[in-house]
């Protein structure tokens, strides 16, 4: 009797604590518009990781503690890759977020002992953005100046039947925003500007 009563108590602590966690978008409120500050509201991972490089991608590298190369910036080619000075072998670099590719870049001079000291980043060149998700169109987009979040998501050929519009997230250096699309596109003053790098995200709906 008592650890069925035990039991009992486990079970409802674990519904109201889930209970809790779950947050409700209404909707209401209003939405920060550019140039401001937005709540963090979901995680990298939620957001299903950061952007996986692509053929014709373009990179830029930044190298720290060496004389020799400081700085590149290219394409990566159409098989996914990327060849560096003094390494023999190209760098499969499709499919690696930029953090990613920076360790393997890091990895094979420090491997091939061309140098014993190096850091490497690596950033998606400027004036690019990216929209995945439940648009038409996913994929690079070249950014031009005053380009919003609605314009970039009619830039991708709008929303797909499955679209969530109230769920749409942009990750801009390791933070995500998110926000109400339905209520941009009444408020068209809370519209979003959009910058470079940034990798926008519409949601799902589940029915």
């Amino acid at each position: 009797m008592f650890r069925k009563w035990i039991f009992g108590v486990v079970i409802a602590s674990s519904v109201f604590l889930m209970g809790g966690c779950v947050s409700s978008d209404t909707g209401g409120g209003s939405l920060p518009t550019a140039g401001s500050a937005a709540p963090v509201l979901e995680s990298s991972s939620d957001l299903g990781g950061a952007y996986k490089l692509r053929p014709l991608d373009p990179i830029y590298i930044r190298f720290s503690g060496i004389l020799e190369q400081q700085q590149l910036e290219l394409v990566i080619d159409a098989n996914g890759e990327i060849r560096l000075l003094h390494l023999d072998e190209p760098i499969k670099a499709a499919g690696l977020s930029a953090s990613k590719l920076a360790h393997e870049i890091e990895k094979r001079y420090l491997k091939a002992g061309i140098y014993k000291h190096l850091s490497v980043s690596v950033t998606m060149t400027a004036k690019a953005y990216y929209v995945q998700g439940e648009v038409n169109a996913p994929g690079q987009f070249q950014l031009m100046s005053g380009t919003t979040l609605l314009q970039a998501i009619a830039g991708a050929r709008g929303y797909t039947p499955f679209a969530n519009k109230k769920k749409v997230s942009i990750l801009r250096h390791g933070k995500i925003y998110t926000y109400n699309a339905k209520d941009l596109e009444k408020h068209p003053e809370k519209d979003v500007k959009i910058k470079a790098g940034d990798v926008i995200k519409v949601w799902q709906q589940w029915y």
